[in-house]
């Protein structure tokens, strides 16, 4: 409210900054890290799915700490493909399967074979 009823002379003092300005200086200074990717404080941002970037939203920047943001992120799901993959390699398991899904799948898949063949002599 103060601010409303000040005199215009005082508007130097109260001048709001330009967001067009304030990216290009972001665009033109150097590459340098701005989000800190191991702050313990943005764990939820690489392990749920709430906190999830969309490049594709509208009102999506391209900024360098949401390009870190989206690097890290991709460099943790990587990693964890590869420990994930390393296990099942030390457990000596060529097929990731489980037996009893695996018996599941056959089921199935000869199930709806029969159907087709009874589907077929329907028709015929």
């Amino acid at each position: 409210m103060a601010l409303l009823m000040e005199d215009e002379g005082d508007e130097a003092k109260h001048k709001h900054f330009n967001y067009d300005k304030i990216v290009e200086q972001q665009k033109s200074e150097p590459e340098e890290e701005e989000v800190d990717v191991k702050d313990p404080r943005f764990q939820a941002m690489f392990t749920s799915h709430l906190f999830n970037l969309d490049p594709s939203h509208p009102s999506y920047k391209k900024t360098n700490a949401t390009q870190s943001i989206l690097t890290e992120k991709q460099r943790r799901r990587d990693e964890e493909q590869r420990r994930l993959e390393d296990g099942l390699r030390d457990q000596g398991e060529g097929d990731p399967m489980d037996p009893s899904l695996s018996m599941l799948v056959k089921s199935i898949k000869s199930k709806t074979e029969q159907f087709q063949a009874r589907k077929k002599q329907k028709l015929v």
